[in-house]
């Protein structure tokens, strides 16, 4: 059984990854994407830990003022493992959605509730690439493999491997493996 020690150094090795980095000081010092990730994780991961309540607050504090610095509204436990945010800037996500691992979150990105329900919110599956731009609003699924285009406003459930790109987002396309590997969403 995988302790939550391992699953979190096992989860900042995939982001690390995701961004072509290792466990470096220099990065995370360099960086600021790097150490928002390793904030978010720790903010995770201490989250309910009773010995670590002022480290948690503190590793909190920094999470927030970084997130605000960089444009970021992520609330912790809404990424899976190895999400890459590529630049900074403004990306919003809900607190109730959940973005699947290995995706990518370009700037622009706005994963936001249906207006009528703080509880629709959309689920973004595994691999997915959104585009810069890309808003997807309400009780929405969007299947693993899915690539979004620019801009792309998205109130439908995508299917799995489909390309959708528009306003309102349409398919267009289906989504190769090697289309998937040309994008980096492969383990």
């Amino acid at each position: 059984m995988v302790n939550k020690k391992q699953r979190f150094i096992e989860v900042i090795k995939a982001d690390l990854k995701s961004r072509g980095q290792k466990i470096s000081l220099i990065k995370f010092i360099i960086d600021p994407i790097t150490r928002f990730h390793w904030y978010l994780r720790a903010t995770e991961h201490l989250r309910n830990k009773k010995v670590f309540k002022p480290i948690f607050y503190i590793i909190k504090y920094l999470f927030l003022s970084l997130s605000r610095k960089l444009g970021f509204s992520i609330p912790i436990n809404t990424l899976g493992k190895g999400v890459y945010i590529p630049h900074y800037g403004s990306i919003v996500v809900n607190s109730k959605a959940y973005v699947g691992e290995h995706s990518v979150l370009n700037v622009g990105v706005c994963i936001g509730r249906h207006p009528g329900s703080k509880d629709l919110v959309p689920m973004i599956g595994k691999s997915v690439f959104l585009a810069p731009g890309v808003k997807v609003f309400g009780n929405v699924n969007i299947g693993d493999g899915c690539l979004l285009g620019a801009n792309a406003v998205v109130t439908k459930d995508i299917p799995a491997f489909k390309l959708a790109v528009g306003i309102p987002a349409k398919i267009i396309d289906d989504v190769t493996t090697e289309t998937l590997k040309a994008y980096g969403l492969t383990d």
